[in-house]
């Protein structure tokens, strides 16, 4: 946000403003190769564990434009089956929810996702849940979208006693069961402001590391 009093550029600094904005790119498409969750340690993901918390999800994820734009690889995960992903799933960035959103750089609130013609499901198959509701929101630091942050409702195993194939539709679902409910359009424009505080976050971590003054 620009200063509350007046202000005016300062002579010396001002040309040094695309230098840093170049010498901070670098560093993030350093880090994205070599240490991609050292971009989210710390206050990021302390801001984000608290932000999941605010919207009620079961679980999140950030996801991280490593190696090539074309694909998208969670580096950060809060739930019980993270190592299971973190760091080794692969998901093209033209392929479901979160592929959609690092595309256009425009946010998404989905309620039943499973039964979504559009959404990657491969990661549902390998930790053997079915996600009910997502938000997903860009990720912007260095310039670009770099990544999504995702939030999500769970149904997993345990919830559906007795089933047995994967349910194709909410009718297969067991009698007297309840899916979960949907996100808000409260609780993406959350996530769509905690995103923008984890981006600057990580701006300011960059920045620390081009001026050598780590945090």
């Amino acid at each position: 946000m620009p200063a509350p009093y007046s202000t005016f550029p300062d002579p010396d600094l001002s040309p040094l403003a695309e230098r840093l904005d170049s010498r901070c790119e670098e560093h993030a498409l350093h880090a994205l190769r070599l240490a991609p969750a050292a971009l989210v340690e710390g206050l990021p993901a302390r801001l984000l564990h608290q932000a999941l918390a605010g919207v009620q999800a079961d679980e999140g994820s950030v996801w991280l434009a490593q190696e090539t734009p074309a694909v998208l690889v969670p580096v950060w995960n809060n739930g019980p089956d993270a190592a299971r992903f973190v760091g080794s799933f692969r998901l093209p960035s033209t392929q479901g929810i979160t592929g959609s959103v690092f595309t256009s750089g425009l946010a998404a609130c989905e309620s039943e996702v499973c039964f979504r013609q559009r959404q990657n499901r491969d990661l549902d198959r390998s930790l053997e849940v079915l996600t009910w509701a997502m938000l997903a929101v860009p990720l912007k630091f260095a310039g670009a979208v770099r990544g999504v942050i995702t939030a999500v409702r769970l149904i997993r195993p345990r919830d559906l006693p007795g089933l047995t194939h994967v349910p194709e539709s909410a009718a297969d679902f067991p009698p007297g069961f309840t899916p979960p409910a949907a996100f808000s359009v409260a609780d993406l424009a959350a996530m769509e402001t905690t995103a923008a505080g984890v981006g600057r976050l990580i701006q300011h971590r960059l920045t620390t590391w081009v001026l050598g003054t780590e945090e």
